[in-house]
């Protein structure tokens, strides 16, 4: 009788090995921001916690602007080159990417130190200039901490690891974070010192996955050892490498301002006191991102390496597979969000609970965002990085449009209106692309199912109570009642969602091995 394991199935039980430990990761990155958001806003005025959340986002774009596309350059090059055996092409394609970063986040930083003041009058007003300077300042400092310490770990993940990002990024750099912001608020320090608190753990954070990334290749290096001469390296290895990255570079851009600049257009268009607002509302759909995300980062190099050996039937089945999974996560959240958005935020303090509408808008188009599955990740990893400038630039000038019309007239209302449009057209665009170009759909028996059960037990009963304004008490009855009914749908549904695949993670160690003695071990 063959032993021979279905086909996808050895793939399926690799990414439920990494996404499981990143889905864990980004629970705790979930609660770490959630719980950060809500010190600031409970622990300073309107005005000043919108001053943070503006000039943090502030640096997150810019520290996006200067990795070039490089962390998702890495995530695609470096499992291709190990699963096929050319490991002398994996150190200089790390010195490719991170000799030109080093170099430009250094001249970011110096010519963000001098425009501090004037960028500052931009965001916040004549008022907070002064103020909003120091912080600028302050964070253009630690730019080159801040970008090269993301280009380590996306290292580490071309090695088809999520130890160290799950280890030094969630439990790491968020924790250690959350007790800085935590003290400072405590202490009564000004809003400089909240930066600085948020900021200087980069520090740290780089130190450990430098060294992280170091180990993993020098263990590679003995692995290639034992089995003997390697290929040469690759001819053009440079010129293939900024030909697939320059294109991410310039979509790594657009993407964080799409992320990120509605926040710093409130500040802008109304006042920071109602981007604090904002921030507030949004972090609970970000909550139910972060496991996507999380898996997401375990399935690039997964379908780096298989569409590099040809294995597209295979990476049908991990993509199907991985939105099953990821909408059973997320749509409970997304859903729950909706339902009891006033109650949640007033997690953050009086007044909070006014921003619900931006809450219930967002969560409903990240349930669409979720049910197309990481479309963006597929078009990448297959090579189209040009597709997916296209299509994140599409949906910033739809964003960011809509936002300078509609902030001036409905607030933080019109912000999310223009974001959930943005973010609907970001995910319609690749899913067309990819189904023709590559025959690939996120659509399939398992993510019907968990779509079907997430909807029909979490969504119409107690969405309809809270649109009647039943009591609260009944309708967290309902979406109790409905939860637990949702979790025997997944079990009776197993089999569609291939949940089997972590049970082998159960049974499994090694998913922190380079992939070339994990393959050999398997």
């Amino acid at each position: 009788m063959s032993t021979q394991r279905p086909v996808g199935q050895v793939h399926l039980q690799r990414m439920a090995r990494s996404g499981g430990l990143s889905v864990v990761g980004a629970g705790v990155s979930a609660v770490s921001g959630v719980a950060l958001v809500a010190i600031v806003t409970n622990g300073y005025p309107k005005n000043d916690a919108g001053m943070f959340f503006a000039t943090t986002a502030l640096f997150l774009i810019a520290a996006s602007i200067v990795q070039l596309g490089t962390e998702v350059g890495l995530v695609r090059f470096l499992p291709a080159q190990i699963a096929t055996g050319r490991v002398r092409d994996v150190l200089p394609t790390l010195r490719l990417a991170v000799l030109p970063v080093a170099a430009l986040s250094v001249t970011a930083a110096v010519a963000g130190f001098a425009i501090a003041p004037q960028v500052a009058g931009l965001v916040a007003g004549e008022a907070n200039a002064e103020a909003v300077s120091d912080q600028l300042r302050a964070l253009a400092v630690l730019l080159p901490v801040g970008a090269v310490y993301h280009l380590a770990l996306a290292g580490t993940r071309g090695f088809r690891t999520m130890r160290p990002t799950v280890l030094v990024d969630a439990f790491g750099l968020n924790l250690v974070q959350l007790a800085g912001v935590a003290a400072v608020s405590a202490l009564g320090i000004g809003v400089l010192g909240l930066v600085l608190a948020w900021s200087v753990p980069y520090l740290l954070g780089l130190a450990a996955a430098a060294l992280w990334l170091l180990l993993l290749l020098r263990r590679l290096r003995r692995t290639a050892g034992a089995r003997g001469a390697a290929p040469p390296r690759s001819p053009g290895l440079a010129a293939d490498f900024w030909r697939y990255t320059t294109p991410r570079a310039v979509t790594n851009v657009l993407q964080t301002m799409l992320k990120r600049s509605d926040i710093v257009l409130v500040a802008a268009l109304r006042s920071p006191a109602e981007a604090a607002l904002y921030t507030a509302a949004t972090r609970f759909v970000v909550f139910g991102q972060l496991a996507v995300q999380a898996l997401q980062q375990a399935l690039g190099p997964q379908l780096s390496a298989l569409f590099a050996r040809d294995e597209h039937d295979e990476a049908q089945t991990v993509y199907q597979t991985v939105t099953a999974w990821s909408m059973s996560l997320a749509w409970p959240i997304y859903l729950a969000c909706a339902v009891f958005a006033p109650q949640l935020l007033g997690f953050f303090g009086a007044g909070y609970a006014d921003a619900a509408v931006v809450v219930v808008v967002l969560s409903l188009a990240m349930l669409f965002a979720t049910g197309a599955g990481s479309v963006d990740t597929v078009l990448l990893m297959s090579g189209r990085s040009m597709l997916s400038l296209v299509n994140v630039s599409a949906a910033l000038a739809v964003n960011i449009g809509l936002n300078l019309v509609l902030i001036p007239r409905l607030g933080i209302a019109g912000a999310a209106y223009s974001w959930a449009l943005a973010i609907v057209l970001r995910n319609l665009l690749p899913l067309l692309e990819v189904r023709y170009l590559l025959r690939m759909s996120p659509l399939g028996s398992g993510t019907v199912w968990v779509g079907a059960s997430a909807l029909l037990c979490l969504g119409v009963l107690p969405g309809a109570l809270a649109l009647l304004g039943a009591p609260l008490a009944a309708t967290v009855a309902a979406f109790g009642v409905g939860l637990v009914v949702y979790l025997g749908l997944l079990w009776a549904g197993r089999e569609r969602i291939e949940l089997a695949a972590f049970r082998g993670t159960l049974l499994r160690r090694g998913s922190g091995r380079p992939v070339a003695a994990q393959q050999e071990a398997e």
